[in-house]
């Protein structure tokens, strides 16, 4: 009889490769893998991709572009939805899947194991899930239905914001059981400040919709005396021609660059800044935390989405800017550069967070506590 699995962990990409290279690497993007598996729990990953039969291929690729087309919605049934992977989930106790998209994607697995009376349980990381490309309302209703859908068939609704959380415990008062808060949390053994000599750049690392790009660009046109040092794969030919920018093309699925060098550049870096278009969304939390972990100070942008207002305070472990104007910005950055005592002091409390309640030995703590319960 073939050994039952405690869970399955689904991302689309960039998991089974980080393993299988044995780099050194960050745990954070796992979301509790490398716990659930220092438990001894019996757990294994699946990943979106590999050959299908090109008239299923076909029949799925035609349906979920038809569904994006009318409704604005993301699907990827035709990588995901293959006989393999069916199989592998009706012998595991748990299928946790890394965001929204990928939970969408395999409800009609889902739908088909509960007809079957199977016992397998379902929980979904709710990311982006309040991120619209469309503003048109009768998109947003179907939108709603689409969400509800999806939790009405799984057990558990995973937010890792505070603030997205609440706008989901109001949006799906039906589910409010199903719906958890867990705060997100880093890697602090890899993110370790090292003996690296400050150097007076600003660093700023990121790709999501939700990074201010234009204004990153204004502050650099209008900083000619500052060195910025830009790691993303956004924007490349409006930014790489800005004298004072170093551009790297970084993504951390895609794998352009090394995680060490990732962490050379935080421990030399003098300020990471993330400015931010408002948003529900928790954008720049990954590396905000990364850069904390390093010691590091952070100025970021305070939006309606930023993730936990309890824990992070302006100007103790991090520097929050309340509008992205110039003035704004250039008083951040002069106040953190000319008063050492506030440097030291934010970067300490920063760390002593970091290790207290945002790192991934907590995150799986938690999250194996939501699973057994």
């Amino acid at each position: 009889m073939k050994e039952k699995i405690d869970a399955i962990f689904v991302y689309f990409n960039a998991r089974n490769k980080r393993i299988i290279e044995g780099k050194d690497s960050p745990h954070e993007f796992f979301y509790g893998y490398q716990y659930f598996e220092n438990q001894g729990l019996n757990v294994e990953i699946m990943e979106f991709g590999g050959k299908i039969n090109n008239i299923a291929n076909f029949i799925l690729g035609t349906i979920q572009n038809l569904i994006v087309k009318l409704f604005k919605f993301q699907y990827d049934f035709s990588g995901i939805l293959r006989i393999e992977n069916y199989k592998k989930i009706q012998s595991t106790n748990h299928l946790i899947m890394t965001n929204t998209r990928i939970g969408h994607s395999l409800l009609p697995f889902i739908f088909y194991l509960k007809l079957t009376n199977r016992n397998t349980k379902f929980s979904v990381f709710a990311m982006g899930m309040f991120n619209s490309s469309s503003k048109k309302k009768i998109i947003l209703r179907i939108h709603k239905f689409l969400h509800k859908l999806l939790i009405r068939n799984i057990d558990n609704l995973i937010f890792i914001g505070h603030k997205e959380y609440l706008h989901g415990m109001n949006e799906f008062r039906k589910y409010n059981k199903k719906i958890k808060y867990l705060p997100f949390g880093i890697d602090n053994q890899f993110w370790t400040k090292t003996d690296s000599k400050r150097e007076d750049y600003l660093l700023f690392i990121g790709n999501d919709s939700n990074r201010d790009f234009e204004f990153l660009k204004q502050l650099a046109l209008n900083m000619p005396e500052r060195e910025f040092v830009v790691v993303t794969e956004q924007k490349e030919e409006e930014l790489k021609n800005i004298e004072n920018i170093s551009l790297y093309k970084g993504s951390w699925n895609k794998g352009f660059l090394e995680d060490s060098f990732l962490v050379n550049l935080y421990s030399k870096a003098k300020i990471t800044i993330i400015p931010l278009k408002n948003s529900l969304q928790p954008s720049g939390q990954s590396v905000a935390l990364q850069s904390m972990s390093m010691m590091t100070p952070v100025i970021i942008s305070k939006t309606d989405g930023f993730w936990d207002s309890e824990h992070f305070s302006h100007k103790k472990n991090i520097y929050f800017a309340l509008e992205n104007t110039l003035e704004e910005w250039d008083s951040a950055i002069n106040e953190l550069e000319d008063n050492e005592l506030l440097y030291k002091d934010l970067t300490q409390n920063a760390r002593s967070l970091i290790d207290m309640e945002f790192n991934c030995q907590i995150f799986g703590k938690k999250l194996l506590g939501i699973i057994r319960s």
